[in-house]
Parts: C-alpha cells; structure tokens; sequence
C-alpha cells in the first residue's frame, strides 16, 4: 500500500470530525479533557503515519500497518478492560479514559478498512489466544 493513500485515509477530517461530536456528546463533557483526547489521537495518528513514511517500502508499509493495527488494538483492549474495573469498583470510570477508548476506537476502524479482510481475522484470532488460554 502506498503510503499517501494511507495518510489521506488517517488524516480525513470526518475522523477529527466524527471523534470530537462524540465526545462533546457526553453529558458533562470537560472541554479540556476534549482537547486532551484530540491532542493525545493526533499524536498517535502522526506517529503512525511517520513511522510508515520512514519505511516507504509498500510491502513493508502493510506489514507494519498490519502491526501497528495490532497495538493499537491492544490499547483498545486494556483500556476497555480497566474502565470495566474502575466503573465495576467505582461506579464510574476516569472519562477521560473512556474519551480516549472511543478515539482509539474511531482510529482503529480506519486502519482496519486499509488492511484485508483476512489480515483482521488472523489478527482476531491472534489477539484471542491470551483469552482463550485464561478461560
């Protein structure tokens, strides 16, 4: 994959767009933390898109978007997994933590639309394995 087409799909300003109208929909919303989450989404997004245009390689570029999908999803994963337990054990969780899981959650799904259908389901089954072994 080339990584212009890559950056065009990260950078689309429906995502921005898309993540603050969700986020300003919380009741209460602090505008701060608002910013915060912005700040903190660009980050990780720029990040990614710098690390794909230091390898410029297009068969490297979706290996490491393929990667890159995988920590991602794993951020999803734990913070997921500790709001369930502050708002298990606390009655409510950080929201700004539950500001970020729903960032993270909008930039996940534009990876995922760059990477192949079979590429998500190996990763599924690969991000599966811990839980599996648990259980």
């Amino acid at each position: 994959m080339n990584v212009d087409v890559v950056a065009k799909s990260l950078t689309s300003p429906s995502i921005e767009s898309s993540i603050r109208e969700g986020l300003e929909g919380w009741d209460g919303a602090d505008p701060a933390a608002i910013e915060r989450t912005m700040a903190w989404f660009r980050a990780i997004r720029d990040n990614l898109i710098a690390l794909l245009r230091d390898v410029d390689d297009e068969d490297q570029i979706d290996e490491t978007l393929a990667i890159n999908y995988i920590e991602l999803k794993s951020r999803w994963i734990a913070l997921n997994t500790k709001i369930n337990y502050q708002t298990f054990r606390l009655g409510s969780c950080d929201p700004e933590l539950a500001f970020q899981g729903s960032a993270i959650s909008i930039l996940l799904g534009e990876v995922e639309g760059l990477l192949t259908p079979r590429d998500i389901e190996q990763i599924a089954e690969f991000l599966a394995q811990p839980i599996r072994r648990a259980a």
